[in-house]
């Protein structure tokens, strides 16, 4: 009877602590709002989620592995990964697509404006936010220093820590760069080392080597030429971009500008192209296509 009537006890206090919010006045800190019933849901987003999630959870979908998200493109592959990111402005979210028009990754503003929560898909459904945000894209108030991470760390889980730290993916860094008498937007990109099984090492702040960290690879924007007749900069998109945009961009390696790594250009009012390759994986160039969302 004890360990029944101590179970009943328990679950009293999560009830409250997850449905009941305690009153506002001085003094009264551990007090619960007398208007407040067994059934009373409370008008808050959070609240209604934990219902979705619940309900998620009895169809038989969780939060899936984002590793598929995250391990670079084949490197020996002959074409780039060809996406499409679609624009909501009046939600302040990005949907990224296949071509055939799947989708794959949903990123929605911070409340704070400063980044985007990244959402993945469950398996054969689109990105769930019940679900939470699988990645983070973080910057400062300026949005000039970024940083993607995920939010779970699978190695990590594979190991069955009891702390699970979090996997840092990318940083980016903006400024701007004077080409000709017009002034280019610009970003490096720093990614962590890829290894000889083509995995990117993970850079987590509780599993990996305390001297893992990103900078392994670095990409730099493609720069564009002063066009002195037309008095403007251009880039040569290859033919995949129709619309002039500030942020239209293409991102080279530091150390090779043979060949373009990812390519992200407007072809309609909320419509863009992402085309990205080795070492970027697909939340890589995702989350380095967001940071350049509010270039104007």
């Amino acid at each position: 009877m004890v360990a029944v009537e101590q179970q009943k006890q328990a679950h009293t206090a999560w009830l409250k602590q997850m449905f009941w919010k305690p009153a506002q006045g001085a003094g009264e800190k551990n007090s619960i709002h007398s208007t407040l019933k067994v059934g009373d849901v409370p008008e808050e987003l959070r609240q209604w989620r934990i219902f979705e999630f619940a309900d998620l959870l009895e169809q038989g979908l969780a939060p899936g592995p984002t590793s598929t998200f995250v391990e670079p493109a084949d490197k020996e592959a002959k074409k780039d990964e060809r996406l499409l990111v679609l624009s909501e402005p009046e939600k302040k979210s990005w949907t990224l697509t296949t071509e055939a028009g799947d989708s794959l990754l949903m990123a929605a503003a911070r409340a704070d404006g400063l980044g985007f929560d990244i959402f993945a898909k469950s398996e054969g459904e689109s990105p769930r936010k019940a679900l939470g945000p699988s990645f983070v894209l973080a910057c400062n108030e300026q949005k000039n220093h970024w940083t993607l991470s995920s939010v779970r760390c699978e190695q990590c889980e594979s190991r069955g820590t009891r702390l699970c730290g979090s996997r840092e993916l990318a940083r980016m860094s903006h400024y701007s760069e004077a080409v000709g008498e017009g002034n280019a937007f610009c970003m490096d990109v720093e990614l962590p080392e890829v290894g000889e099984d083509g995995l990117s090492s993970v850079v987590c702040s509780v599993c990996s080597d305390p001297e893992a960290d990103i900078g392994g690879c670095v990409l730099s924007t493609r720069r564009p030429k002063w066009n002195a007749r037309q008095k403007t900069l251009t880039l040569d998109f290859r033919g995949r971009c129709s619309l002039a945009s500030a942020k239209n961009f293409q991102l080279e390696a530091e150390n090779d500008s043979s060949k373009v790594t990812l390519l992200f250009g407007k072809v309609e009012p909320n419509k863009f192209v992402l085309d990205y390759a080795f070492p970027l994986g697909m939340v890589q160039a995702f989350g380095t296509a967001l940071t350049a969302t509010h270039w104007k």
